[in-house]
């Protein structure tokens, strides 16, 4: 036997309470995409598949000073101005097809305040019966005023970096002139090619003249080679260099000075050490300072060890060791600084306050690094690190 009987009808205050519980969960989410949307500062804009505005979060009625009421139903295109409506149509198109988000259109929108310029982000966020498109707008009118800003200071400093070169030629135009004359004089008088000078007082006083015009030379030709390597026009001729052979040369130079100081200098090369990519010019003009200022503030007695070595990251280092009177850090950041110089280099026989500030553009210029590790009474440690970048394989 076959029995047929009819199910009772669900409970119609249960259904009617599961349906409102749903209906309210659906309401409070909606709320909460709602408030994220409006806590996001970029404008987002939702459309139909024609395109035509159907709502918008508190970011974008901000963004384009527009109320989603009076914009509701019209094109999104007409928020942009008329250079940038083409690429708008063009990635609404893409996104109405389906395409996945379209992004880095940058187009000029019509803001509350003028101009607006916008990154323009669209991508498809329902399918079906309703299409739905995101459109979403980041403002980048800050970065572009910064970027503006940023282009005219460099502007600006390349202009002042030009002016300060050109006064820089002109000045050493104007001074070596009479120089070259006055020291070329001083040195005529001094080899009495016309007569006898007389008083050994007045030979000494043309010692004194000859050697102040050649400071001063020395002095401004410091000035041009700094002035163009902050300018960017020094004359670099980059080639693989032995950097043994290049020191070992500059220790030579020194001798003398290390023998009339009664310093001892010693050398202590890596064998077998690769080339390193240079300027042998100025290159060695670097060394021939680091090599000159740890004599000179190095006491008699004292040591300069001149190294060179391979670094742990496959770099190559030239390393200058003195056991003079050292330095505290607040000291070496005086002496790296452009006529600054501190108290004891005062003392030792003055100076420009232009030779570590040199060395350390020379170094950078020949893109190595320059590194002081000193500490007062005990000594002073230079270093001129070259990356591996800059290191030719053996």
């Amino acid at each position: 036997m076959l029995t047929i009987r009819r199910l009772p009808d669900a409970d119609p205050a249960q259904s009617l309470a599961a349906a409102e519980a749903h209906l309210a969960h659906r309401d409070a989410h909606l709320r909460e995409t709602t408030a994220i949307l409006d806590a996001v500062t970029d404008g987002v804009v939702v459309l139909d598949e024609e395109g035509r505005i159907v709502g918008m979060n508190r970011g974008a009625q901000d963004l384009l000073g527009a109320d989603p009421r009076e914009v509701a139903g019209e094109p999104l295109i007409g928020l942009f101005s008329a250079e940038s409506r083409p690429a708008a149509q063009a990635a609404l198109l893409r996104a109405s097809a389906g395409t996945t988000a379209t992004t880095g259109e940058e187009v000029m929108a019509r803001g509350p305040e003028g101009p607006l310029p916008l990154i323009l982000t669209l991508a498809p966020v329902a399918s079906g019966p309703q299409r739905r498109v995101a459109a979403v707008l980041r403002d980048v009118s800050a970065s572009r005023r910064t970027e503006a800003e940023l282009v005219r200071a460099r502007r600006e400093a390349e202009r002042a970096s030009a002016q300060k070169s050109d006064f820089l030629a002109t000045i050493s135009h104007e001074v070596r002139t009479p120089l070259n004359a006055i020291i070329g004089f001083a040195e005529v008088m001094l080899e009495e090619q016309f007569g006898p000078v007389g008083s050994d007082r007045y030979r000494d006083y043309l010692r004194d003249i000859r050697a102040s015009g050649e400071h001063v030379v020395s002095l401004v030709n410091d000035l041009l080679d700094l002035a163009k390597i902050e300018a960017g026009h020094l004359d670099l001729a980059f080639a693989g260099l032995g950097l043994n052979e290049l020191v070992a040369a500059s220790v030579a130079l020194m001798q003398s000075q290390a023998a009339r100081q009664r310093v001892v200098m010693r050398t202590s090369f890596a064998p077998g050490l690769p080339a390193v990519l240079a300027d042998q010019r100025s290159l060695r003009q670097a060394a021939l300072n680091v090599i000159s200022n740890a004599i000179k503030y190095t006491d008699a007695g004292g040591q300069v060890i001149v190294s060179t070595a391979m670094t742990d990251r496959g770099g190559v280092a030239l390393r200058v060791r003195d056991t003079g009177i050292g330095m505290s850090p607040e000291e070496v950041e005086t002496a790296l600084q452009p006529f600054r110089q501190i108290a004891t280099a005062q003392r030792r026989g003055g100076g420009t306050g232009l030779g570590l500030p040199l060395t350390k553009a020379l170094v950078e210029a020949n893109r190595a690094s320059l590194r002081i590790t000193s500490r007062k009474g005990e000594g002073t440690l230079v270093e001129v690190l070259f990356p591996a970048g800059r290191v030719l394989e053996s």
